[in-house]
């Protein structure tokens, strides 16, 4: 059965749009945003001493998810590591929103040994 929730999306039709996927199976839920919530709170995850690393690597050198869409996260704990370090209150209501539901679709992939996608579409 697939799910698909298109709120943050509604008024950009025609705007590039962010897919985050939760599938295992044929079960799937889909968020849907416009890339500029996306963008908002990817720019808000930092470098590590090392550099980019996990999702702000592949989204700061337009790989991953730019090349290949859907796109699988690999490493479920640093992605939510990383967007558990951002700050919302830099975000607006709407990408704060977005914020919560990607965490916890990561922590239900985790719990639940789901696959995560990200599309670009």
């Amino acid at each position: 059965m697939e799910h698909i929730n298109k709120k943050y999306y509604d008024g950009f039709e025609g705007e590039p749009e962010i897919q985050i996927i939760y599938r295992k199976g044929d079960d799937s839920q889909i968020l849907v945003m416009w890339e500029g919530y996306f963008d908002q709170i990817m720019r808000l995850i930092n470098p590590d001493e090392s550099g980019w690393t996990g999702l702000s690597y592949y989204y700061n050198m337009y790989l991953g998810w730019y090349e290949e869409s859907p796109w699988k996260i690999e490493d479920l704990q640093m992605a939510l590591k990383q967007f558990e370090s951002i700050n919302s209150q830099k975000l607006c209501s709407e990408a704060k929103e977005i914020l919560v539901s990607i965490c916890d679709m990561i922590n239900e992939a985790i719990s639940n040994n789901y696959e995560l996608f990200i599309a670009r579409e």
